[in-house]
């Protein structure tokens, strides 16, 4: 009888000293999924295209309040009528950083660059794209804002087709 009550107070502190240990684990890496809404920003953008509607996802890892963040997605932009383009695909992929601005991983910032396949009626190449935003995490969904886009080439009004994107998804902490 002395011999199970020992056993089973062990057990009960390496439990208590494991739940412990593991509620202060910090996650160090998570995968994340959104979906977005995209409203044209610049003006040669907004004179060609209505909205956008995409997917992304990615993976981050780091430790503390700041992770290297990888991502990829795909975004739908509708043309107005008339536009000799037509609609235009957008493939990103991009690498980045998210810094947590409070100690509770709630409020962040992000930035990104990399990649941005571009396909439509005339176009079908990669450019440089990049974006930056803030976002809000509560419990496992995220609620983003950013500036996102890519260069445009000569040939068709050099500059940047850009865009705000308002982003909504999930992310798993592992």
């Amino acid at each position: 009888m002395k011999k199970n009550l020992c056993l089973i107070s062990l057990l009960t502190i390496l439990l208590t000293i494991c739940s412990i240990g593991h509620l202060n684990a910090q996650k160090i890496f998570f995968l994340f999924a959104h979906g977005q809404y995209a409203l044209p920003a610049d003006s040669y953008f907004k004179h060609n295209y209505n909205y956008g509607l995409g997917v992304e996802g990615g993976a981050g890892i780091g430790t503390g309040r700041t992770f290297l963040i990888a991502t990829v997605g795909y975004t739908s932009f509708r043309s107005v009528s008339g536009n000799s383009f037509g609609n235009t695909s957008y493939i990103p992929l991009k690498a980045g950083i998210r810094h947590y601005l409070m100690v509770g991983k709630i409020l962040f910032i992000h930035a990104d660059g990399g990649a941005g396949i571009i396909k439509n009626n005339i176009v079908n190449s990669s450019r440089f794209s990049g974006d930056i935003g803030l976002g809000v995490k509560l419990g496992p969904v995220e609620v983003l804002a950013d500036y996102d886009g890519f260069t445009r080439s000569s040939s068709e009004n050099s500059g940047y087709s850009s865009w705000i994107g308002i982003k909504a998804g999930f992310r798993f902490g592992l």
